[in-house]
């Protein structure tokens, strides 16, 4: 029950779905400190164990039709979906009525690929039972960052110019429903967040720089940069900032933090705080310009295929948004290679070579049943290393990118090779639609 309209500060009674991480608890006790209340689901093996202080009922994220029970039973007709949450597997659901009444929709969501359109079903689901979704901004607008610094240390111009191209990267890439944030160093894109998340994006930074013979833990540059996707439902999965989001930031050697006003949430403030002012870094909200229309739709991308092994028909949509999201890059002068599998873009290269690349989306793949496709730019090698990889992955095949001038061909011994691992080799141009970011 609301007083008046989301975000108008009125007292709320509120029904929260629960997932990983402080969000959620600082939420909880945002809205009991100003005389709310809340009825917590939290979600087995995800949730807090600080959220059993508040009234709650514990479940399996596939007990859908009890986690609806239970907000109602409470008396709650308005709902939040809050903290960091594993996407599902059906190994660890316990389905209760609720959830296979519903598993045609459930399903629907699931094969969708993007993480926001699975997101936009679960919100469906729960709208479909006269549940009001509502988001942070509505109930707990003082967690979001407004403009400025936030802490004793500012961005200076060359931070500036890095957090406007961070937040153009962001927005061209965002339309392909792919991360929300990117390390920008002097104008050079230095990593792109996928699905393995901020903390790991962060960690490989350092990695990366340690290896190339700098010293991250003297030497400071470069800016992480997050904002919302464009048209993202702003109720749902926003990028946050935190303590843990400080501590990688400062292990990778950087000189701050900037998060878009009004759509960065900025969790244990106090805490990350602390730790940025001691080691000289800023975090700071900027206001992010528009993000600019989706590119118009065009002709189908009909890859070239070079091997004994024709492209699988449900792949087709994994290469042509996979061949979109490169040409996007390729405007930014960045982009080694991408994993995509089902519509979801698992791990991106900025600089990286492609078998790191492909390493990073090990974990995500079904690698006892080939799903996932690996693009390479023009300048990758396409060698039998990476093609035994790619199969030890559980990757279906490769396109290679044409460059200006390439010729579109591979043959020889490599192909010999994919044959024998029943990995397909194709190739494709770049995408002029994307270009027009």
């Amino acid at each position: 029950m609301i007083a008046s309209g989301p975000g108008s500060g009125a007292v709320m009674h509120l029904g929260m779905i629960a997932g990983g991480g402080v969000l959620p608890v600082e939420v909880a006790r945002s809205m009991t400190a100003r005389g709310g209340s809340v009825h917590v689901v939290m979600i087995e093996g995800e949730a807090d164990d600080a959220l059993r202080n508040f009234p709650h009922t514990i479940l399996n994220w596939a007990e859908l039709g009890h986690a609806v029970r239970a907000i109602k039973r409470a008396g709650m007709r308005d709902m939040v979906m809050l903290g960091r949450m594993s996407r599902p597997s059906f190994l660890t659901a316990k389905p209760d009525f609720g959830f296979l009444f519903s598993l045609p929709r459930i399903l629907k969501a699931l094969r969708s690929g993007g993480d926001d359109a699975v997101l936009r079903g679960v919100v469906g689901l729960f709208e479909s039972r006269k549940l009001r979704v509502l988001g942070v901004h509505d109930v707990a607008p003082e967690l979001l960052l407004s403009d400025g610094a936030i802490g004793f240390h500012h961005p200076e111009a060359v931070h500036q110019a890095d957090i406007a191209r961070g937040f153009e990267l962001i927005a061209a890439l965002g339309h392909f429903d792919i991360g929300q944030a990117v390390v920008v160093a002097g104008g050079r894109v230095e990593a792109i967040e996928a699905a393995e998340g901020t903390d790991r994006m962060l960690a490989r930074v350092r990695e990366l720089r340690i290896a190339q013979g700098a010293d991250p833990d003297r030497l400071r540059y470069g800016v992480l940069v997050k904002r919302a996707k464009p048209g993202q439902d702003k109720r749902l999965d926003l990028p946050a900032i935190g303590p843990d989001t400080a501590h990688g930031a400062i292990a990778a050697g950087l000189a701050g933090i900037a998060g878009a006003s009004g759509e960065v949430l900025a969790a244990s403030r106090f805490e990350m705080l602390e730790r940025a002012d001691r080691a000289h870094i800023f975090i700071a909200g900027v206001s992010a310009p528009p993000a600019p229309p989706a590119p118009p739709d065009g002709p189908v991308i009909e890859p070239i295929v070079f091997g004994g092994y024709s492209i699988p028909p449900e792949r087709a949509r994994d290469i042509e948004l996979g061949v979109r999201v490169m040409s996007a890059l390729e405007d930014f002068g960045t982009g080694t290679a991408l994993v995509i599998a089902a519509g979801r873009v698992l791990s991106i290269g900025a600089r990286e070579p492609s078998a790191q690349v492909l390493e990073r989306a090990r974990p995500f793949l079904k690698q006892k049943k080939s799903n996932g496709v690996l693009l390479i730019g023009p300048n990758e090698a396409l060698d039998e290393p990476l093609i035994r990889q790619a199969a030890a992955c559980g990757i279906q095949g490769i396109v290679v990118m044409f460059g200006p001038g390439d010729g579109a061909a591979h043959k020889g011994p490599v192909l010999d090779v994919a044959d024998r691992f029943r990995v397909f080799i194709a190739g494709a141009a770049a995408d002029p639609r994307a270009a027009a970011f």
